[in-house]
């Protein structure tokens, strides 16, 4: 019986991929240092602090790792604060499952204040019971102990949860830890849905077929 639903945010729940797709970039060019070829790449699959190291290691940046952080974020709070959209068929789907009884949870690798100020502003703050981030837990979507973090958090078996994604790397690691996981189509993911789609316990392409399933 599955009780628990794992969400992740940004490309599941929020239309806010395309910003973090150029953010470290942008970041990057306003301290005058050029991006390299793979840097989108990475950066996708990282931590905020492992971010942060990476423009301090491989890009000369010489700022403590949370000076980075806050910078970033304070980049990013606008957008969050006044604009993510909501992706469709989340409003509807996102109260229709807390109505139907299941334990609604956030884990996320984005700052909690930007996560729960957009949120408040699109009138989803209460369908959520808990929010998780890979900040507070100090440790990365690609490390199977940030999932068993949240199910010891939960008093939850793996077989009660279900993990929402869009992430290969997320999906990869939850499946490790026994938990079935449902992919939501994103475009940031367009390039490896093949692969997403052959290994997640469900893939769809909408989110409201979520309700088909739960």
């Amino acid at each position: 019986m599955k009780s628990f639903l794992i969400f992740d945010m940004d490309g599941v729940l929020l239309d806010t991929m395309p910003l973090w797709e150029h953010l470290g970039a942008d970041y990057l060019a306003a301290n005058g240092i050029p991006e390299t070829p793979d840097l989108r790449e990475k950066l996708l699959a990282m931590t905020m602090p492992e971010a942060a190291e990476l423009f301090r290691t491989k890009y000369g940046m010489t700022l403590p790792p949370e000076e980075i952080i806050a910078e970033i974020d304070a980049m990013a709070e606008e957008f969050y604060t006044a604009k993510a959209p909501l992706k469709p068929g989340v409003a509807e789907a996102l109260p229709e499952l807390r109505r139907r009884g299941y334990h609604c949870v956030l884990a996320t690798a984005t700052d909690r204040r930007l996560a729960t100020a957009a949120f408040r502003r699109t009138g989803m703050e209460s369908c959520f019971q808990q929010i998780f981030t890979c900040t507070e837990l100090n440790l990365s979507k690609k490390d199977p102990a940030f999932y068993r973090a949240i199910l010891q958090a939960l008093k939850a078996s793996a077989g009660e949860c279900v993990v929402i994604e869009d992430a290969l790397h997320a999906i990869q690691t939850a499946l490790a830890c026994g938990i079935d996981t449902y992919a939501i189509y994103d475009e940031s993911a367009r390039e490896v849905w093949p692969q997403i789609q052959s290994i997640a316990t469900h893939a769809f392409l909408h989110f409201d077929q979520l309700l088909e399933v739960l």
